[in-house]
């Protein structure tokens, strides 16, 4: 195990509602991947997607800092590709 995926954390308990305004951060091959195999994408900080369209980020809306903060902490845990943010 690198170091880098030693000091990932990924929360298990989020408690985040379906109403929290914020945009999502996601990695993008494990997006493409999940939608298209019509599954909902999981975010860098473990959110359970709600089932309607994603928002896209139109400059109004904050960004959740936890997935911010493990974008740039090191790479995809599930596929191991780096965030460029």
């Amino acid at each position: 195990m690198s170091t880098s995926e030693s000091t990932l954390i990924r929360p298990l308990d989020v408690t985040a509602k379906d109403e929290d305004e914020l945009v999502h951060v996601f990695c993008t091959p494990c997006k493409r991947r999940a939608m298209h195999h019509a599954q909902r994408p999981v975010p860098y900080c473990g959110k359970t997607m709600p089932n309607r369209p994603l928002r896209d980020d139109n400059g109004h809306l904050p960004v959740c800092m936890v997935c911010v903060d493990l974008a740039r902490s090191g790479p995809c845990p599930k596929c191991g590709t780096r965030a460029l943010l």
